[in-house]
Formats: C-alpha cells, structure tokens, sequence
C-alpha cells in the first residue's frame, strides 16, 4: 500500500496573487495533498485579491469577521487605519479536514490552531514576517501574546534577515528555518529588451514607478515633494495604487503642476507587472513594511530600486550597484536619491540588469521545492515539539 500523501493546511486572510502561484508550484510536488482555507472572499483594501482556482490545491473558505486595525508611529509622522480578520472557524475546519501540518501567517491563526493541536496531533508551521521595527509600536500585551503564540508553533519559517532578528528578540532561536518570498520568475522582466544597459537613449523618457496603497506609512506625500524638489525634467512618475491620500496627492499635483506625474490609482496585477517591465526606477519610501514583494518584484523586472531601513526588501539592496537605500524622514536623502538615479551618467539599466540576477534564485520553483523538503521534515523528523504536548523551550516565558 503507498504511502499516505502529507495533508498540508494553509490559512491566509485573502487569496493573493503571491501565494496562487506559489502554491501552484507546491501543488506539483509529489507526497504533498495541498489545502488552502481562506479567511475572507476579499477585503476593500485589496482590490483585485479574489478566489480563484488552484490546479491540485483545495481552497475553503471560513467567512470570518473583520475588526479594526491601527499602526502608528509619532516619531516617523504616520496613522494607517486598516481590517483585520479573525478566522474564529479556523479550529472547525481543522477538525474536519485533519491536516498533517497547519501553515498559518500571523499569530492569531496559530494561537487558534493550537487550540485543537493536542486533540487532532497536526504540526504548526509559523510563517514569520514580523520585524522588530514593525512590531515596535504595539503594546507589551500583544507583544507577549504574539511571541508566545509563535513560542508553541513546531517551526519557524522566517522570511527576511528582519523577521530572524524578531526571532531572537522574543527568545526563539530553535526551531527557525530561514526560507525566501518568490515569484515567477519568466513573469517579471519578461517584455524587457535584454540590450538594455549601458547608457540612456538620448531624448528618452525615463519611468519612475511607485507601486502601493496611498496611504502614510508607504511615503507617498514624502515622494511627491522629492520630485517636487528636484529636476524631473526628462523623467515621468507612475503611480500604482489607490487609498486614503488618493485626494490629497492629486491636489498636490494640481497645486503644483506636476504634469509628469501619472496617478493611476488602483492597477490590477497584470497592470503591475506591464508597469514594472516598462520601468526605469522603482521608489518605494515606506516608513512601516514587512518586507515589501514590490521591491522584489521590481528588481525581477530589472529595476534599480529606492527603498529604506523600514523594508525587509531592503537586504536585496546592494546600494550603488542595484539601489539605494534612504531615510524617508529625510527629505533631502529621498531627493538626492531620485536626483542621482535620474543623472544622465547613471547606468541604470547597467544597475537593474544586477538587480535582476541578485533575485533570480528566488524563483518559485527553487524556493518551493524547498520549502515542500522542509515541510516533509516535519513529519519524518518531528520538526520540534510533538502536535500532543507542548516543548517547555518553545512555550515558556515569551520575553
């Protein structure tokens, strides 16, 4: 009789175009019976993010409940209101559909799966984004709540050098496997003339992309009054995404006559990654981010990008030669940046040739034929604490 396939459950709030094709690829791989549970059909803030099938993957949904979410930070200038849900249905469907190994995205999901761990025997496998300067502002409860929840997971799986660092800072150093974001790598880039390099064209429009919610904490406003303050002449600003500020930015434009700068408002993903491949720049001046996919997205389309110390983006950075890295509370910092990036000396397509092959790896055929070896282990070899009783090293004090 052949072995039973491995039940992999994974929860996540909405189904997003990341996750679709990385779960496609997972799909594939042999011993692997993949199950998606999605909190919500959709969410207002993610416009464009809807179910839709997955070759070989199940997909459930748990209709959930949505509450208000807030993060804010005096220091750096920005308030974003948000949602969140809650997939309180979470420990039902588990029970009926008796997975192997649980893959959850935030704390509350792992903290409701552990619930019913010691009754249904799954292990929890804990995706970890958090970064210590994303979580800088909560308060100590939720902080204590949150690291505990992550102390009883069975693995770790941090995806940046920042959620590692998080890690530690909450006492979990066992049990932590440090895996990659991906995408599709013949997706990005692929419109791009290869002979793109050495210098400009003369006469040529250079595009400057901008690609996230309108809102504080991605710097949309710190960008406009970069551009308003250095010479754009010869260049164009493309901004993808809507939000909260949309009004504010495009009086901001009318007011100061930025006939260069496009605001499109929200752009379906395909919209995203066309803008990208026509990209010269990529300029992302968050104050608050996790890691941020566009960063990757954009230097798999063969953009040199400017981002901050506020990305988990940022370690694909290598300033000078695939970008540069800035603080977004420093005007005069994001203007010099974009000023520099648009000098007629600077090879930027010498720059986002680089920027293409430091992520190349990152495909999602590499990264998830790992990522399916690593889930594997955690049945074959315990991957941590037993799904019955919980390890003392992971579940104690969450300092």
């Amino acid at each position: 009789m052949p072995d039973q396939p491995i039940h992999v459950c994974f929860v996540q709030p909405v189904q997003s175009p990341y996750w679709t094709s990385r779960l496609r690829v997972l799909a594939r791989e042999r011993g692997l019976r993949v199950t998606l549970l999605l909190e919500r059909f959709s969410f207002d803030n993610r416009p464009g993010w809807h179910p839709e099938p997955i070759p070989g993957v199940e997909i459930r949904h748990l209709n959930s409940f949505v509450t208000r979410a807030s993060r804010k930070a005096a220091d750096l200038g920005y308030s974003i209101e948000g949602v969140r849900s809650v997939g309180w249905r979470l420990p039902m469907a588990l029970a009926g559909l008796r997975p192997d190994i649980v893959v959850v995205c935030n704390a509350t999901q792992s903290a409701l799966a552990l619930s019913v761990r010691w009754w249904l025997r799954f292990r929890i496998a804990a995706i970890i984004e958090d970064t210590p300067h994303a979580t800088r502002n909560i308060r100590w409860s939720v902080k204590r709540l949150r690291a505990l929840a992550y102390r009883c997971a069975d693995r770790c799986f941090a995806f940046s050098d920042d959620a590692i660092e998080y890690l530690r800072s909450i006492g979990i150093t066992a049990q932590v496997t440090r895996t990659h974001w991906s995408l599709d790598m013949a997706t990005f880039g692929a419109d791009r003339d290869p002979s793109m390099g050495t210098s400009p064209v003369p006469g040529a429009i250079r595009t400057v992309v901008f690609v996230g919610r309108l809102v504080s904490g991605k710097g949309i406003l710190q960008l406009l009054n970069a551009w308003t303050s250095c010479d754009t002449r010869g260049a164009r600003l493309v901004v993808c995404g809507g939000g909260p500020l949309g009004p504010e930015a495009e009086e901001i434009c009318a007011r100061r006559k930025l006939s260069n700068v496009e605001l499109r408002g929200h752009v379906p993903y395909e919209g995203i990654i066309k803008a990208l491949s026509q990209a010269d720049l990529f300029v992302l001046p968050t104050m608050v981010d996790l890691f941020s996919l566009s960063v990757l997205e954009a230097m798999a389309s063969g953009c040199p990008v400017i981002t901050t110390p506020y990305c988990g983006g940022r370690e694909l950075v290598e300033p000078g030669r695939t970008g540069w890295i800035v603080d977004p509370a420093d005007g005069s910092a994001l203007r010099d940046a974009i000023a520099t990036a648009l000098d007629p000396g600077t090879d930027l397509g010498g720059m986002g040739a680089a920027a293409r092959r430091r992520v190349l790896s990152m495909d999602n055929e590499t990264v998830m034929k790992q990522f399916a070896a690593d889930l594997r282990s955690m049945v074959s070899h315990g991957g941590g604490s037993s799904g019955g009783a919980l390890s003392a090293a992971q579940c104690g004090d969450a300092r």
